[in-house]
């Protein structure tokens, strides 16, 4: 619908404009009782009270400036008792009417409607709103009309045309017995000298010049198949150019572009962009000709430079070099007149107003009205409305604005229409991407397409018109607020919720670099995600972006059962806690159906990454210990160890206190905490020992950890000898442990006896032999080594072939040394030079070098003394100033004494302080 309603005016309107002039002649007011002293009483005291002050209000007439203003305030008073229902009777119509007529007569207005039509006067009214009336009906009341004036053309025929330009130049162009004249528009007065001739028809340029004082170009159709075009400012009328034209034209109109006109079978267009010569009779081209007589001729501009031309019950639309850019409009019924009012056409047929839409050619909205003869517009503020005539009355359409048109096609969802109506309400395709009514118009089909489940078409509507995604939330039910959870979805529903979610997190993905500043983009994406994305997905998402979704979300996720990714946020957000008890939960069972928990070493991943309280990562270590996870409770242990402080609770004694009961672990610890940590106390070392030895004794073949012992035997120095070697003897299995003891305890003959005479391991003692030598001085080196080889002597007898062997071989290690003048005094006579050769050798090269190495050391002492001797000499000779205001480099003390120490680079201390540092 784009008619709101319909105004019955009043008959026979001329000219409609909201000016206030009036001009009427005085008339007495003595007939003012007589018209209603015929008038009987009333049956409602209420109306003839409403009567009786009609007749007061009005008799006061000295009061009032004209007998004009007498009646009207009368005939408005009988309107408002007629107005009521109560107070209607035929007496009382009559006596409006004569008081109208009275009004008119007193106005200056024609006292009888055949007068009237006989009769070239230009009447001038007033269109106001009317009081609201609940007994009224809303399609025919709503307004009042006024005469405000009147004006005689003095001309014997009727007025044909009439034509208002209210700017710039306030004129009234009328058209009466062929003759144009042209009135003031204010006050209605003939401007003088003004007239044209001879007319048959005329057309008025939308086009002016508002600057220094304006014009407007005005075309006329004369008698001698002519055309001429005046130019019309204030004062003056100029002739501009003339055209000739082979038929008289019945109606004419022009714009900036050019003039177009039709005779009564034929429609011709000038075009000036393509004529040489303006006086050339060729001029005119033809559009068409109408061969069917029935078909009345008439046109009306769409826009400037294009119009629609009737034709056999279609309308063409041209321009005037007669091409068409758009298909013809059928019409459903011949038309009288038409005329365009964006974006409708409105057509005048018999008995009916059929009202088309330009945009699609279809007929939108049929009022009926019979008689109709004339259609023109009224521009009223910034509507447009339309005037419609009979044989009898004057109507006024009243257009529904643009708005309410969309909102009626939108709640029909006829939506196509609705936004092709508001796109039509810009100038240019580009202004659509700004103008506020297309925004508002798409935004509301894409949030109608959208709850209609057309999220494809919804989607493309959001990206042109760049809705925010707040906007979008608003219309999923149950999403708001962002920060709570999902609530129990209908089954029935749920496919609803997922093609909504998946459209809104693909719009919000795709406009990730518009939003995702804003501070609930990432939240709303979550809460999206948790229904129609998988939990891998999600869990991505959070670790991803956790640091952009508040922690009040955890909740949320745990609601949604996706209890991983809760931990996650809360990690994120620094709450550990939190975090490693949905952990421990998770694998407890008392969480379950969360397939992304990657399992319990997340939680000793979780500690080690990272310094948080140091008691909650004690805490989970012990956890770990109890779900039997002894490997990443060890990870933690010892990674964490920092003091032995006995407020750290990674201290090795609470450590060891807590695992002592988890074998396994406890000697991994241990080992660690002595070979990594490099912990020096008895208590670990000691306890590492025993639990070698118990896993030795449990068990006959544990060579491995035998050689372990061994190993820790000999480079351990902080567990208790005696208490190993007491436990070590009750036993007989373990005759090289008690050796390695002896000689951690520097018993090295007994050690070296059991391992030659007891266990006949002749290599071994050697090997041990260098192991006890290493980090020992020369002398020491000496003394291990001639144990050996005196225990190798005395068991000569027993083994001599293995004793000989074994001595040549532990005399040739260069990696042991001897003293060779006492090992050759005490070697067997009766060996030969032959087996000692080798001995013989080494012990040459031995002695060669000591007394080359002690000469070269005398020759680098006697060098460096020379040197130091010659220095000290120098510093003798050099003079160094000392005074009370110099200050010693190491205390800052004032010198009080002359004797100083003087460094390399000059500086002085004192000698006491040099000696102390020196020392230090």
């Amino acid at each position: 619908m784009i008619i709101n309603r319909t105004l019955n005016l009043i008959e026979f309107i001329v000219i409609l404009t909201m000016s206030t002039c009036i001009r009427s002649q005085h008339q007495s007011s003595n007939q003012l009782y007589q018209i209603v002293t015929g008038l009987k009483q009333f049956h409602s005291q209420l109306c003839q009270f409403k009567f009786e002050n009609c007749i007061q209000d009005s008799s006061y007439a000295d009061q009032l400036d004209t007998d004009c203003n007498i009646y009207s305030r009368l005939r408005d008073c009988f309107r408002s008792l007629l107005d009521d229902s109560q107070c209607l009777s035929a007496q009382l119509k009559d006596q409006y009417k004569k008081a109208k007529q009275n009004e008119y007569q007193a106005c200056g207005v024609a006292s009888s409607y055949a007068s009237v039509r006989s009769s070239s006067i230009v009447h001038k009214f007033r269109i106001r709103d009317k009081a609201p009336d609940e007994s009224a009906s809303t399609e025919t009341k709503g307004y009042e009309c006024l005469c405000i004036g009147s004006q005689n053309l003095g001309t014997r025929k009727s007025i044909v045309k009439i034509k208002v330009v209210r700017i710039p130049l306030h004129r009234v162009f009328t058209l009466s017995d062929n003759l144009i004249q042209i009135l003031d528009s204010d006050n209605l007065q003939p401007i003088p000298n003004l007239k044209i001739k001879n007319v048959l028809t005329f057309g008025v340029s939308n086009a002016t010049d508002q600057c220094q004082g304006g014009y407007v170009d005005i075309c006329v159709s004369i008698k001698r198949n002519k055309i001429q075009i005046y130019r019309l400012d204030k004062l003056n009328m100029n002739l501009g150019y003339e055209l000739s034209v082979q038929d008289s034209f019945t109606s004419i109109a022009m714009d900036s572009y050019g003039i177009i006109g039709c005779s009564e079978t034929e429609y011709f267009s000038y075009d000036p962009s393509n004529s040489n010569d303006r006086r050339s009779t060729g001029s005119f081209n033809s559009i068409f000709k109408l061969d069917d007589p029935n078909t009345a001729a008439c046109f009306t501009n769409i826009s400037p430079g294009q119009y629609l031309l009737n034709g056999p019950n279609v309308g063409v639309t041209t321009s005037l070099q007669g091409m068409s850019q758009r298909p013809p409009i059928m019409f459903v019924s011949t038309p009288i007149d038409f005329i365009y009012s964006h974006p409708y056409l409105i057509v005048l047929v018999r008995d009916y107003i059929h009202i088309y839409s330009y945009l699609d050619d279809q007929l939108k909205q049929e009022i009926p009205l019979k008689f109709c003869r004339t259609l023109l517009t009224m521009q009223q503020e910034n509507i447009k409305n339309i005037i419609v005539t009979n044989k009898d009355n004057i109507y006024l359409l009243v257009p529904l604005s643009i708005e309410e048109q969309i909102e009626q096609l939108l709640n029909s969802y006829r939506l196509q229409e609705a936004l092709t109506l508001a796109e039509s309400s810009c100038s240019s395709v580009k202004q659509r991407s700004t103008n506020r009514l297309v925004l508002s118009t798409k935004k509301r089909i894409a949030f109608i397409e959208f709850s209609a489940m057309n999220v494809a078409r919804a989607l493309s509507l959001f990206d042109d018109i760049h809705m925010d995604f707040h906007e979008i939330l608003t219309q999923i039910p149950n999403f708001l607020p962002i920060n709570s959870s999902w609530s129990n979805i209908d089954e029935n529903n749920k496919n609803q919720y997922v093609q909504w979610l998946n459209a809104l997190c693909d719009y919000m993905t795709r406009k990730s670099a518009e939003f995702s500043r804003q501070p609930d983009y990432y939240p709303a994406l979550l809460k999206a995600y948790l229904l129609v994305k998988t939990p891998e997905l999600i869990i991505e998402f959070v670790q991803s972006n956790a640091s952009y979704v508040p922690v009040d979300y955890c909740k949320i996720l745990i609601d949604a059962q996706h209890y991983n990714a809760a931990a996650v946020l809360y990690s994120s957000h620094e709450k550990h806690q939190q975090a490693i008890d949905i952990w421990k939960k998770l694998v407890s069972n008392e969480y379950s159906n969360d397939d992304t928990f990657p399992g319990v070493w997340i939680l000793a991943k979780y500690i080690l990454e990272r310094n948080i309280d140091r008691s909650l990562e004690f805490s989970t270590a012990a956890w770990l210990l109890e779900q039997s996870e002894e490997e990443l409770a060890l990870k933690i242990f010892t990674s964490k160890h920092q003091t032995e402080s006995n407020s750290d609770p990674f201290s090795s004694q609470r450590v060891i206190n807590l695992i002592k009961t988890h074998q396994t672990a406890l000697v991994t610890y241990l080992e660690y905490a002595v070979f990594k940590l490099k912990l020096e106390t008895d208590a670990i070392h000691t306890m590492l020992v025993n639990i070698y030895l118990d896993q030795i004794l449990s068990k006959s073949d544990n060579e491995e950890t035998r050689s372990k012992l061994q190993a820790f035997i000999i480079t351990s120095n902080s567990y208790r000898v005696q208490t190993v070697l007491h436990r070590v003897n009750q036993t007989n299995r373990l005759q090289r442990e008690v050796a390695l003891l002896y000689g951690k305890m520097n018993n090295f003959e007994q050690a070296f006896r059991i391992l030659v005479d007891e266990l006949q391991d002749f290599e071994y003692a050697e090997n041990y032999c260098i192991t006890l030598s290493h980090g020992k001085s020369s002398a020491d080196r000496k003394i291990v080594a001639h144990v050996l080889f005196k225990v190798f002597l005395n068991s000569l007898d027993k083994y001599p072939n293995e004793i000989k062997a074994a001595l040549l071989s532990l005399l040739c290690n260069n990696e042991i040394e001897f003293d060779f003048v006492e090992v050759l005094q005490r070697l067997p006579s009766h060996w030969s030079l032959a087996s000692l050769s080798q001995i013989l050798l080494r012990a040459l090269r031995t002695y060669s070098y000591t007394q080359r190495a002690a000469k070269l050391e005398s020759s680098l002492i006697r060098v460096q003394n020379e040197q130091l001797n010659i220095k000290l000499s120098q510093l003798k000779r050099s003079n160094t100033m000392i005074n009370e205001q110099r200050q010693c480099k190491h205390c800052l003390q004032q010198f009080y004494e002359t004797s100083c120490a003087v460094y390399q680079d000059g500086i002085q201390v004192h000698v006491h302080c040099a000696k102390k540092y020196k020392q230090n």
